[in-house]
């Protein structure tokens, strides 16, 4: 087995094992002939800061009681750690204890029933009612369509897929190097996200449709769906699916025609989910992004061109395939994740139509009561609540300076202090980052500094515009959209809420969180 195998097993290893302990990794070292260097880096990249006990910092938890959660685990002596998003956003705030998931209630910790196996399975849809709901209706007829590229046309109409990736798509499927890949996404990592954790564990079939139906469109050679690992039922249930389908397939005569589809777990870091970093990460080494270019659809994994596309993405395809073949208006839903201050967090499933003000009052938040919101999360930007009568569109979430993609909506009502909120998403950044790009490494650190200061009335005018100037530089700088995001979130904040950073370096914090 060749040093880039090794290294690939090992990985494997480490991740589905979550292995730490120095003894473990020396055994693992000797049994791929490795250096305990390298397998340790592994490890530390991917269970930094790790424990049995890991309390979620991510806003949407730290918005529902999260250090309430750290103080009341400190009372009863039991050591934690910090994590950021463990998938369960809408049960905030969320602890897991081994591998098991547990939201915070009255003083108490109340186990999360739906990150139960048992629960998963059964709510998992097997193929025989996936196929009488219409699935598969029309696999075999786009297997004889002339214009493959149709699927491809189809999410661009609904706005699930972006000009210049149609474009870049389009020259991978006429590409000659092989073999192609193709890799459905199931890292999210986005705080406050959930729907595609919800998608493999509920839409099994109806994913692997989009996938194969994608692959073929594509003309690759291998499928590959990477799921977090801290989503293993997920996994569980797709490789379940898998084992229905290859039976279905080989009974129809068209598995042989088919590229094979496997299903792999890749560290939950939330840098593994940019897509040259989800790649590295399937290949056993650090999961940290590439320089580009060159694209991944030119050269991905293993140096060959490779698609990344987003479960939800992969999802739609075989409802847009139906509503193109029956005539029917080609229209989607789109997931979206909703919480923070609203009394119904959750999964909503809308059309890309709705107002933002709209979906925030089925969620049961009064809008007059709020205040700001991310849309796409943390990392895609904030806006003022004198802006949220906008329909959730492509178009226009990017009028706003938002992206649509991840679905992750999150309110803030008017007793948060902006000032609290932002030192928490820069601490999340900062934590996350990977480390290898010195504009993201120390801009995020720095930015946390600032802020520090700034809440602990230590802070003045200069102080601002330091930030300012760091977040730009990060913006301009940073190798992927980790740094660029964590730039571009406190430059919204800034222009938009100005008024607040200026009372808080005068000692002033109009919510009350500062300066009691």
């Amino acid at each position: 087995m060749d040093y880039r195998a090794r290294l690939r097993e090992t990985s494997k290893e480490i991740i589905e094992r979550r292995i730490t302990s120095d003894d473990e990794l020396r055994k693992i070292a000797e049994k791929h002939n490795l250096p305990l260097s390298t397998v340790k880096m592994l490890s530390t990249f991917y269970f930094h800061d790790y424990s049995e006990v890991q309390v979620c910092m991510g806003l949407p938890c730290i918005l529902k009681g999260a250090r309430e959660v750290t103080r009341e685990l400190e009372r009863r002596g039991i050591k934690y750690s910090v994590t950021y998003c463990l998938g369960y956003c809408d049960k905030g705030p969320v602890v897991r204890m081994g591998d098991r998931y547990y939201t915070f209630v009255n003083g108490d910790f109340k186990e999360v029933g739906e990150s139960r196996s048992d629960y998963v399975q059964s709510q998992y849809e097997p193929l025989d009612k996936y196929i009488a709901r219409s699935g598969y209706r029309y696999f075999e007829k786009f297997l004889n369509e002339g214009n493959k590229f149709l699927i491809l046309e189809l999410l661009v109409k609904v706005g699930l897929l972006g000009g210049g990736a149609l474009t870049r798509l389009k020259a991978l499927a006429s590409n000659a190097d092989r073999p192609k890949y193709l890799i459905v996404n199931g890292h999210e990592g986005e705080p406050g996200g959930f729907k595609d954790r919800l998608i493999m564990e509920r839409n099994t079939h109806q994913l692997l449709e989009g996938a194969l139906l994608l692959s073929l469109a594509l003309n690759v050679d291998e499928v590959i769906i990477a799921v977090n690992e801290r989503f293993r039922n997920a996994k569980a249930v797709i490789e379940r699916a898998l084992d229905e389908l290859r039976t279905f397939l080989t009974n129809r005569d068209l598995l042989s025609k088919l590229p094979p589809i496997t299903v792999s777990l890749i560290g939950s870091p939330y840098i593994v989910g940019e897509e040259t970093a989800l790649i590295n990460s399937i290949e056993g080494g650090r999961g940290e992004p590439r320089l580009r270019p060159p694209d991944p659809t030119e050269a991905g994994l293993f140096g060959k061109p490779t698609a990344v596309i987003n479960v939800e993405v992969a999802a739609a395809i075989p409802i847009l395939l139906s509503n193109y073949y029956e005539g029917k208006e080609i229209t989607i839903e789109k997931y979206f994740c909703v919480t923070g201050d609203v009394d119904r967090p959750g999964l909503y499933r809308e059309k890309l139509t709705i107002g933002l003000n709209e979906l925030l009052v089925k969620a049961s938040a009064k809008e007059e009561n709020v205040k700001a919101v991310f849309v796409g999360g943390v990392s895609s930007g904030l806006i003022h609540s004198s802006r949220i009568k906008v329909r959730l569109t492509p178009e226009e979430a990017r009028k706003l300076g938002v992206f649509l993609g991840p679905g992750v909506i999150i309110a803030l009502s008017n007793s948060r202090c902006i000032v609290d909120v932002m030192l928490e998403v820069e601490r999340f950044f900062a934590h996350e980052s990977c480390g290898r790009c010195e504009p993201c490494r120390l801009g995020t650190r720095e930015l946390v500094s600032i802020l520090e200061r700034i809440s602990n009335g230590k802070a003045n005018e200069e102080d601002l515009k330091w930030a300012e100037s760091v977040a730009k530089t990060m913006m301009d700088t940073s190798l992927c959209g980790l740094g660029m995001s964590a730039g571009k979130v406190l430059l919204d904040a800034l222009s938009q809420f100005r008024d607040e950073f200026e009372e808080h370096v005068k000692g002033v914090c109009r919510a009350g969180v500062h300066f009691r």
